[in-house]
């Protein structure tokens, strides 16, 4: 699957706009809001339309941050993650296509996702520790290739069915 995000900042000094997913692999989590391209959609459009669907931001002005290769337990994508220029207020009252909820927090304040935490650090938006990330993604299961720059995190779990 092909999917595509925004890092969306706050006006607030070090924030960034997160949402909770409601259903998918990441059920439950914080996460940066996005979701899967369309068909014959554009990738950065697709970008756009993910961040107003899920946090009610308008977006323009984006920049490509990185393209990552994910792999985990029942899921496996290659995520196209973009930064806006711009800053964002989450409209009054919003409700978000298919999230719990919607928030603008200090990067700092908020343990995202693991495969939010190299995203968002490669955005120059968070610097989360490459130990938590490490830790939180092997937990999870989860191994994450940046396709730009080769840095790599996580660790599969073996099958013992598949070993001889």
């Amino acid at each position: 699957m092909t999917a595509a995000l925004v890092v969306v900042p706050g006006a607030g000094a070090g924030t960034v706009t997160f949402v909770r997913q409601e259903r998918g692999p990441y059920a439950g989590f914080w996460l940066l809001p996005g979701g899967k391209v369309e068909f014959g959609e554009p990738i950065i459009e697709a970008a756009r339309r993910e961040a107003a669907e899920e946090s009610g931001c308008v977006v323009d002005g984006l920049d490509l941050t990185g393209a990552y290769e994910i792999l985990g337990p029942g899921h496996h994508f290659v995520m196209w993650a973009y930064r806006s220029r711009a800053t964002a207020q989450v409209p009054a009252r919003f409700s978000g296509h298919h999230v719990a909820g919607v928030m603008q927090a200090r990067w700092d304040a908020v343990e995202p996702h693991p495969t939010d935490m190299p995203i968002l650090n490669d955005a120059a938006a968070a610097a989360y520790p490459r130990e938590l990330i490490e830790d939180r993604m092997t937990r999870e299961g989860i191994v994450m290739a940046n396709v730009l720059t080769g840095e790599t995190f996580g660790r599969a779990t073996v099958d013992a069915t598949t070993q001889a």
